[in-house]
């Protein structure tokens, strides 16, 4: 029977409102979203918010929902913006530029390590290692990796000279990388 034919009355019933048809629909659809979601972002995390934020989106837009056409398709094109909105989020945080920049000196990115690599993982180990950190290295990566701030910015406010911004941030640079290769081994499990 074909997919149309199947979810025809299921879609009908869910543009009414149906909270049961609703639930057919999650059951029958979201584990595989999951691995879609999960495959492509490497996050359990993400992939669980792709899901909810999916299956919320379609609830929302039940009214205008068409029978014609695959609703797998549809469903799996909602994802799939979802996903794209929530790289291009990451991609304006500085942990996940921090995360390129270690998968590049590492020489980790290259055609197929790159999405083997967990970001989530990535987050962790940096937390740990930036425990190695003085406190002053600590603040003063922090302003500039996390908050954004210039090396003139963080010396006005931490009432030192741009020279020993750059010396602390330069040292707390090295002490995170020497950390974060020690826990290559774990990236490794996944390439």
């Amino acid at each position: 029977m074909h997919e149309i034919a199947i979810h025809s009355d299921i879609i009908a019933e869910l543009k009414r409102g149906s909270y049961e048809a609703f639930d057919t629909l999650y059951n029958m659809y979201a584990d595989s979203l999951y691995g879609f979601a999960l495959l492509h972002t490497k996050s359990v995390v993400c992939a669980e918010d792709i899901v909810q934020e999916t299956f919320l989106k379609l609830w929302n837009m039940r009214a205008s929902l068409s029978v014609e056409g695959s609703f797998k398709s549809m469903l799996f094109m909602i994802a799939k913006n979802h996903m794209i909105d929530v790289f291009r989020q990451q991609i304006n945080r500085p942990a996940f530029e921090d995360y390129i920049h270690f998968c590049e000196d590492e020489k980790l990115i290259d055609n197929t390590s790159v999405e083997k690599i967990y970001y989530d993982d990535f987050i962790e180990k940096l937390m740990l290692a930036k425990r190695k950190l003085t406190p002053s290295q600590r603040k003063i990566f922090e302003m500039s990796r996390e908050k954004g701030m210039s090396n003139a910015e963080i010396a006005a406010l931490v009432e030192i000279s741009e020279q020993t911004v750059k010396n602390h941030l330069s040292a707390a640079l090295k002490i995170l990388r020497e950390e974060l290769v020690k826990y290559n081994y774990l990236f490794a499990l996944f390439i």
